[in-house]
């Protein structure tokens, strides 16, 4: 199994200041395990490409108004991550990737963003994998709050399955015709959030390719409203992992706070792609 760890030391120095602090502690964390040398590192750069997925992406008035808050370039480099990983693995040199980031993307609409988000890292990664002939592609986020700024930017192409759990809201959204899911699960445990991915899951049984937008914010001990445990974690991405089969897993890190949870749950997921 050919698993990659995209990861860059700005998103320890340079992200939000709510996500930031997580970043080196998980990541140190995990190359402290004994399976990691059998992982692949990647540090992600900028290049026109992405600079020009960005512009296709997100509208001017939106970018400057991020290059104004000081975000431009971490922001565009957790992107850049997520890219090259799709390329990657769409590309069959890896068979799993896991994105760190230094700012979040699914609350990033075309021409909006709050929550620690900026560009649509994901968005953006849809958008190279189209060009690459990738088409059928699973969005399945499972950070609970929930992702409109996908959802702005996607929702319109029924080639992109988007499922999205979430407790943030007093109302789900469904639309079968476009393949959008949004499943309210306030309060969630292990146990219901597994229940509810083994209903919705088979809903992109003939997908190319399979994106997770994770949040650890759904910890019981973080600052969601799920309450997920590790193990929570282990066996949603068992899961995960057998409904992929032979097909590209891109997992890309989301909301969080807590660098004693990030220090646990992320080297969790990334074994168990292993």
């Amino acid at each position: 199994m050919r698993v990659g760890v995209f990861y860059h030391q700005d998103f320890a120095e340079r992200g939000y200041i709510t996500l930031r602090h997580r970043v080196k502690p998980a990541y140190d964390a995990l190359c402290k395990q004994e399976y990691a040398r059998r992982l692949k590192f990647f540090e992600p750069a900028i290049s026109q490409l992405h600079h020009d997925l960005l512009n296709q992406t997100h509208t001017e008035r939106h970018i400057e108004t991020v290059k104004a808050e000081g975000f431009h370039e971490v922001a565009l480099l957790s992107a850049a991550g997520v890219v090259s990983a799709a390329e990657m693995l769409a590309t069959d040199q890896l068979d799993s990737a896991f994105c760190f980031v230094g700012t979040a993307g699914h609350h990033a609409g075309r021409n909006y963003s709050w929550g620690f988000c900026y560009y649509n890292d994901v968005a953006m990664a849809v958008l190279r994998l189209k060009q690459l002939g990738v088409n059928k592609i699973l969005i399945l986020d499972m950070d609970p709050h929930s992702g409109d700024g996908t959802r702005d930017l996607i929702a319109l192409d029924p080639n992109i399955i988007h499922i999205n759990f979430f407790a943030d809201e007093d109302y789900s959204y469904q639309d079968k015709k476009l393949n959008n899911y949004g499943i309210l699960l306030d309060n969630a445990t292990d146990k219901v959030f597994l229940q509810a991915l083994d209903e919705y899951l088979p809903k992109a049984a003939g997908v190319e390719f399979i994106i997770v937008i994770f949040g650890h914010d759904s910890h019981c001990e973080d600052y969601g409203d799920f309450y997920l445990t590790v193990n929570g974690y282990r066996e949603f991405t068992r899961r995960m992992k057998s409904f992929s089969d032979t097909r590209p897993l891109l997992y890309v890190l989301s909301g969080g706070s807590q660098p004693q949870i990030a220090a646990q749950a992320i080297p969790a997921v990334i074994e168990s792609l292993l």
